[in-house]
């Protein structure tokens, strides 16, 4: 068996003193480097990416422990993603500068005959043809799976770098950032789980694996098998021995290490098992992509709460809800605005999956804080916390950071004289109650007359999730009592983004917002869960 001559690459520079006999060198030194990095940074990866998707229950039962670890897991995957794109632009530098590299690239350009030999090749698959088509250095698989990793760490890398500046980035840029990351991510997992390691390593005659990009070494035979192009022309070439090229012929696929030794047989069985894993992470990507999990539950009803609460609900009211209700609700207000009899506690019934998130928000808001707009430019406008029990306003730092407060925010305007006034309470509620006394006597343009006068500081457009979870916030955190740390952690966009997404990016509608809206609602009424 001849040994490495030089820099030596099937298709490059050949450096001819003895003519191969045993194996061609089919992946040089760099090569086998860059192609190690991309393995080694892809699966970082691909691990520390889906680890996302992991239900957070999970993470939860680990304490402490999991939240370190969720914490290296963000660090470790933009480290292996920095390590990917140098690597890639080392990859660019060696094709355009290496003489083995530009021979690279110019075997991988495709050409006429790859189409004619992917015809032909399906053709053979078929029976409709008895012998395959002959190919040369790289088939026409071979530069399809190398251009969908250069399309795809294009596509990646630069929707990860999006991402990981998103403070200079719109909410639509980074909203398509990551829906195409992440399918990007699932379609590069599938295509290297499912196309590259049966290629490479599962296909008869290559299990239980092939070591090319270990060593570089192709046997002959191999060559002769999958590329007699390549094979013919080397042997023209004097680059093979002549008595090696008709020992080709006859030769047994390419193993190693030697068949019936424990080395052989424990490779089989680590091939066998990686195997059954590629399986069955394909198989939850599959399901996560075009399966996604449905609620099947039916809507929980129950009984009308009595008692000083935060105030009742009918039997009735409870049923258009998406979250089943607890004694978590029972909140007691030592004034209650009289706005809630007719608005009900759960106001939030348009958008069933994503109203719990809104209306966890009563418990330390008020509603007026999202459906009044204050100036911020005005300095009679300002928020202020009201205690739940004694309705007075606290001055202060907040108790605790949980979000369980005793208290709710509360937009308040300084009236003309110096008087404050709390906007989730009526300047005349005298005139509320009557008008709700007699609601059902007065005729339709009298309810609108009375419901402007009524709605007069109501928006029309209340204050959207990112205009608070962003970095130019509607309300000011840290002014209204929060810690900074906590601030900063309000500031994030990832939870309103996500309620924003849910709606509006969905394959295969992700550019028509109300018509999944309309299919959601289908499904939700299929599932007798009230949206009313």
């Amino acid at each position: 068996m001849n040994t490495d001559t030089g820099n030596s690459t099937t298709g490059g520079t050949m450096e001819s003193q003895a003519p191969y006999t045993n194996y061609i060198i089919r992946l040089n030194s760099q090569e086998r480097l860059q192609h190690l990095l991309t393995f080694v940074t892809f699966f970082i990866l691909v691990i520390t990416g889906f680890m996302l998707k992991i239900p957070e229950a999970w993470i939860l039962k680990f304490g402490e422990t999991g939240k370190v670890v969720f914490e290296y897991r963000g660090l470790l995957h933009r480290i292996a993603g920095t390590v990917m794109i140098l690597s890639s632009l080392a990859h660019v530098w060696y094709i355009i500068t290496d003489p083995d590299g530009r021979s690279f690239l110019r075997d991988m350009i495709p050409r006429f005959k790859d189409a004619k030999d992917m015809v032909q090749n399906l053709a053979y698959y078929l029976g409709m043809r008895e012998e395959p088509p002959e190919f040369d250095r790289f088939d026409y698989r071979e530069k399809m799976e190398y251009w969908a990793l250069v399309a795809g760490t294009i596509i990646i890398s630069s929707t990860g770098l999006l991402l990981w500046t998103e403070e200079y980035w719109s909410t639509f840029v980074l909203n398509l950032s990551i829906l195409i990351h992440g399918m990007e991510a699932i379609l590069a997992t599938l295509a290297v789980f499912v196309w590259h390691f049966y290629t490479v390593h599962y296909k008869p005659g290559k299990f239980p694996g092939s070591r090319i990009w270990i060593d570089g070494k192709m046997p002959l035979h191999e060559l002769k098998e999958e590329h007699p192009l390549q094979f013919a022309r080397m042997v023209e070439e004097g680059l093979i021995d002549p008595s090696a090229a008709k020992a080709a012929e006859h030769g047994e696929m390419h193993v190693f290490p030697e068949k019936h030794s424990f080395g052989h047989y424990l490779i089989k069985a680590f091939t066998v098992l990686s195997m059954l894993i590629c399986l069955v992470f394909a198989g939850a990507l599959v399901k996560l992509l075009y399966f996604p999990a449905q609620y099947t539950g039916a809507a929980t009803t129950g009984s009308k709460l009595a008692g000083n609460v935060f105030w009742a609900i009918s039997s009735k009211d409870m049923t258009g809800h998406f979250h089943a209700l607890d004694n978590n609700v029972k909140m007691h207000l030592g004034n209650p605005p009289v706005c809630i009899t007719c608005h009900g506690t759960y106001p939030h019934s348009k958008s069933p999956d994503i109203r719990s998130f809104l209306n966890m928000h009563n418990y330390f808001m008020a509603c007026e804080t999202c459906h009044v707009r204050l100036d911020p430019n005005d300095p009679n406008h300002h928020f202020a916390w009201f205690d739940n029990k004694s309705d007075k306003q606290r001055v202060g730092k907040l108790r605790g950071e949980d979000g369980v407060f005793g208290a709710r925010l509360v937009p308040v305007v300084v009236e003309p004289g110096g008087k404050a006034h709390r906007l989730d309470h009526q300047l005349d509620e005298k005139l509320t109650k009557e008008y709700i006394a007699k609601v059902n006597t007065l005729s339709p343009e009298e309810q609108a007359k009375a419901k402007a006068v009524l709605h007069k500081n109501i928006s029309k457009k209340p204050i959207q999730c990112t205009e608070c979870h962003s970095r130019q916030p509607y309300i000011d955190f840290v002014a209204v009592g929060y810690s900074r740390a906590r601030a900063e952690s309000l500031y994030r966009t990832e939870v309103a983004d996500m309620i924003d997404r849910y709606m509006k990016f969905y394959l295969p509608t992700m550019f028509d917002p109300d018509l999944i809206k309309q299919q959601k609602l289908r499904q939700l009424l299929k599932e007798n869960r009230s949206t009313q």
